[in-house]
């Protein structure tokens, strides 16, 4: 298995897995999200690859803080087809961002996972990580569905 860089050639597996997570979209609209996080200096997508075909991606972002004297890393997304999940195509896409953090000197990883993600959120707890119980988000922005055909 290989862990790369997206392209934006990757947009099509990348919308597919995404729709997987409840998060569905155009193929459109993935390209744009996609391209927007690849140009930006303080995110990237890596993308895990068998045989050929994109099997998984991981969303990562830098974040400085005014209140660390280091950044912090910041996962968005994890995402591994459910035919790949017992070849630990996930735990390798974890351990690849933290190597990414580590060598832009983050301080901390920090993961999001929706609330009903159990199996989710007992693979982030054995692999080290921890719950804090609090967050508070509220839309801007209202979100519109796009109904693909």
């Amino acid at each position: 298995m290989d862990i790369r860089q997206a392209t934006r050639n990757d947009a099509e597996r990348i919308c597919a897995l995404c729709e997987t997570l409840g998060y569905p979209a155009s193929l459109s609209q993935t390209e744009e999200r996609l391209a927007r996080v690849l140009d930006s200096e303080n995110g990237d997508v890596l993308v895990a690859e068998l045989c050929g075909v994109v099997v998984g991606f991981i969303t990562v972002h830098i974040v400085d803080v005014v209140h660390d004297a280091m950044p912090w890393g910041r996962i968005s997304a994890l995402v591994v087809d459910e035919n790949f999940r017992e070849l630990s195509v996930g735990r390798q896409l974890l351990d690849y961002a933290e190597t990414y953090f580590n060598a832009r000197e983050c301080l901390r990883v920090e993961v999001t996972s929706h609330i009903s993600r159990e199996e989710a959120h007992g693979f982030y707890l054995h692999l080290g990580y921890r719950i804090t119980p609090m967050r508070f988000i509220k839309l801007l922005a209202q979100r519109t569905l796009v109904a693909i055909s």
